[in-house]
């Protein structure tokens, strides 16, 4: 059975629960619409830092943060549209906009949460177009779906490369498998991959990977006998890795685009004038056997 509730923390915060298994999600509206927890069967799977959460003037470390309009970062946070030059932060500014919950719902095979953030004064001055973005989250005994629509409300064609953030809690990553179904991997930071292995024996790793054979994602925690598996949308056609030293996360992050991919044109999604675009990650846990 699952069912839903609303709770006052420092943000108001909403919980979507299997109530047979100790399995739920908690999204908070004010902070970019998160999915700031996720916990399986009693389990921890996306890692948190609380207090990045509490703090309006941080970027949450943690959860699942939504990277639009774009998914990684721009040389000089600069790209041009119509021949004038915008800024960018790395990410997007999705992550800083409140939402606002449109819709509700649990029965017993499913609870879903849909939520809305629009266009503002302060994002057309970086990104000139109007647009709503919807995110729905679903949980259901197969795991969780993440799912996006993005509006064009403008008269005018809008690209955008979207992206997700999902900081998976590790505690032993000396018994940690990543399966990424890559031919290609690329160094955003210098030997963060090692013997044909992500490399966390540093202070910082950084990987982006493309080429993919298959657009399931696995990582394999030994310690904790729990496999996660990512599926993404074929559209998502880049898979990053990010770790810090000492921190008991991994990220693995599905994206459209490469990085800089407003300026070297890869991977840009470019919706026409009232039209719309949906695209679907699920993310699975399960008990090894």
């Amino acid at each position: 059975m699952f069912n839903y509730l609303k709770k006052q923390d420092q943000f108001e915060t909403y919980v979507l629960e299997n109530t047979t298994n100790e399995t739920y999600i908690e999204v908070v509206p004010e902070r970019g619409s998160i999915i700031s927890k996720y916990v399986h069967n009693n389990q921890t799977i996306f890692y948190l830092e609380q207090e990045t959460l509490d703090n309006p003037s941080e970027n949450v470390r943690g959860g699942n943060p939504i990277l639009f309009p774009i998914s990684s970062y721009l040389v000089d946070e600069t790209y041009h549209y119509n021949d004038t030059a915008y800024q960018l932060k790395q990410h997007g500014f999705a992550r800083n906009l409140a939402g606002n919950v449109i819709d509700i719902h649990a029965d017993e095979n499913s609870a879903s949460i849909t939520l809305e953030m629009v266009h503002n004064e302060e994002t057309y001055v970086r990104y000139p177009f109007h647009f709503s973005l919807i995110m729905k989250y679903t949980l259901t005994t197969d795991g969780l779906s993440v799912q996006a629509t993005v509006h064009n409300h403008d008269n005018k064609v809008m690209p955008f490369y979207l992206g997700y953030h999902p900081y998976f809690y590790v505690d032993d990553k000396d018994n940690l498998e990543l399966n990424i179904p890559s031919t290609h991997v690329d160094e955003l930071i210098p030997n963060s991959f090692s013997q044909n292995k992500f490399n966390f024996n540093q202070l910082e790793s950084n990987t982006i990977h493309n080429e993919l054979q298959s657009n399931v994602c696995e990582m394999i925690d030994r310690t904790r006998q729990l496999k996660i598996s990512m599926t993404s949308d074929d559209i998502y056609q880049y898979v990053v890795l990010w770790a810090l030293q000492g921190k008991p996360f991994v990220c693995i992050e599905p994206w459209m685009a490469p990085v800089d991919g407003m300026n070297v044109g890869e991977g840009i999604q470019y919706l026409e004038a009232n039209q719309s675009h949906t695209s679907i990650i699920h993310i699975k846990a399960e008990e090894l056997r």
